[in-house]
């Protein structure tokens, strides 16, 4: 079993990782008012095309190598190996990231004309093409630190990356270059990471000729799981697509923009993922399932106490948030975010389970599991968004999350289970429902008075939890002094 210790330093690894994505989240809300207002619904659109298009081919571009290098290098105690192995992949990923990039280059104007419905994209998805090489690289040095288990390093070089996007934005829309300004703000500021990202890492590794060692063995892992992007892309974000086609750029701008603010309900997920899946390998790897089991259970508990309370959140103050973020044009997006927010906490589950399916080697399941899911999603897209516009995108997002985490954890559970803590998520639903009709009573229009409110909420959202039992007295001193050693270690406080 693991000490107290270890799931101590998990604990207070993710809460910095969670402490650095509330800096990074207020970053994406400083930028999304700056890019919606600067560029207006139709550029802005076009600008989320290009996310959602460079997020659909990057994964495919990556081979899901990095999810390789830690897979197979968390329990490694060869360090020659482990550099070995981390410049080979390195390099496979570069030649396959190139290819991908010059494709798109090369399909820039058809893909201008036929989906973004602006022959004057094209300049723009060319332009946005080497974000794929760069965001592929980035995201191997990441996996590296995460194998490494040097969280605090890999969250400031992912900080850096977000901040320096935030600033060069600001720069360049000032400046008046608009959208070839946020593009270029982009590439930039994934280009000074990489530098940074490449350098520590090399100190670690040498430079030298990869040998391309095992690198079969690592293909036939992630192999399997490099169809689940754009099967994962078809529900997670094909909405803004076809909200395109069945209505127009414009609305895919609004959508978008509503989708953003409603994804920040599970921001907790990110964080918690970058800490918890090293050490599900490491303790599984080393023959601790019930370590593992233990992992998962807080993971996902801690995780729900955290996205439950922010989809509620985020349901009373949808209209508020659009109409402080954004234009008056954004406003009908107030009724995608509370969907948004509540199937994001439903994907919650299938991220958590999917960890499972990886560690047991069974990654050929998650094809099976994200295409019954992707495949609901395209119809009842195809049903819903003609008849009930970008609402009708919405439900259908919510319903195929809820079908795929509830098949996740159906599977998941042959090959190692877990407390899913489900008295725990119902003492935090009503907890949550206590917090939405205070906001919801109070009923703030202006910025200081939402994040008044935002900060009354989480009190009353904990006073509540603890009062109802949700939180043992022994997690309540973990939290408590995680807390005091954060402000030993960002303060001088001395005693």
């Amino acid at each position: 079993m693991a000490s107290r210790r270890e799931y101590s330093i998990f604990g207070r690894q993710v809460g910095y990782i969670i402490a650095a994505n509330i800096l990074m989240l207020l970053a994406g809300l400083v930028e999304i008012p700056i890019v919606t207002k600067a560029l207006g619904a139709s550029d802005y659109g076009i600008w989320s095309l290009i996310l959602v298009t460079n997020g659909l081919i990057v994964p495919f571009a990556g081979l899901a190598l990095g999810d390789a290098i830690i897979r197979f290098l968390a329990a490694e105690k060869d360090r020659d190996r482990v550099a070995d192995t981390f410049l080979s992949i390195c390099t496979v990923v570069f030649i396959s990231a190139s290819v991908a990039s010059l494709l798109l280059f090369a399909l820039a104007g058809p893909l201008a004309r036929s989906v973004f419905r602006d022959p004057d994209a094209d300049f723009y998805v060319r332009l946005a093409s080497a974000l794929i090489i760069l965001t592929c690289m980035f995201n191997c040095t990441q996996s590296f630190m995460r194998m490494q288990r040097k969280i605090g390093l890999r969250t400031v070089l992912a900080l850096l990356q977000s901040l320096a996007t935030l600033g060069l934005i600001i720069l360049f829309v000032t400046i008046g270059y608009g959208l070839t300004g946020v593009v270029a703000a982009a590439l930039l500021a994934l280009v000074l990471t990489n530098v940074v990202a490449f350098a520590l890492t090399l100190r670690e590794t040498g430079l030298r000729i990869p040998r391309f060692v095992n690198m079969k063995k690592y293909l036939r892992w992630s192999l399997p799981m490099v169809p689940n992007a754009g099967i994962l892309w078809i529900i997670n974000v094909s909405d803004r697509y076809m909200v395109s086609y069945f209505i127009d750029s414009a609305a895919a701008g609004v959508y978008s923009a509503a989708y953003s603010i409603g994804n920040y309900a599970y921001f907790a997920l990110f964080p918690l993922g970058m800490v918890l899946y090293p050490n599900i390998v490491k303790t599984y790897d080393e023959g601790h399932p019930e370590q593992a089991a233990n992992y998962l259970k807080y993971g996902l508990k801690y995780l729900m106490m955290i996205s439950i309370p922010s989809a509620f959140g985020l349901t009373v103050l949808s209209a508020q948030l659009l109409d402080l973020l954004t234009t008056a044009e954004f406003a009908e997006g107030s009724k995608v975010i509370p969907l948004v927010a509540f199937g994001g906490v439903i994907f919650c589950l299938y991220q958590i389970g999917v960890y499972i399916i990886h560690v047991v080697n069974k990654t050929y399941l998650t094809v099976w599991l994200l295409g019954s899911s992707a495949l609901l999603n395209v119809v009842l897209n195809a049903v819903l968004i003609p008849r009930m516009g970008m609402v009708g995108a919405a439900v259908a997002t919510v319903v195929a999350y809820g079908v795929l985490g509830l098949m996740t954890l159906t599977v998941t559970r042959r090959f190692l289970k877990f407390d899913l803590s489900l008295p725990f998520m119902a003492k935090s639903i009503a907890s949550s429902g206590v917090m939405a009709l205070c906001i919801w009573l109070l009923d703030p229009r202006s910025l200081w008075p939402v994040l008044g409110c935002v900060v009354l909420g989480a009190v009353v959202y904990f006073v509540v939890l603890i009062s109802l039992r949700g939180l043992s007295k022994a997690e309540i001193n973990f939290f408590i002094n995680f807390v005091r050693e954060a402000l030993r270690t960002v303060l001088p406080i001395h005693k």
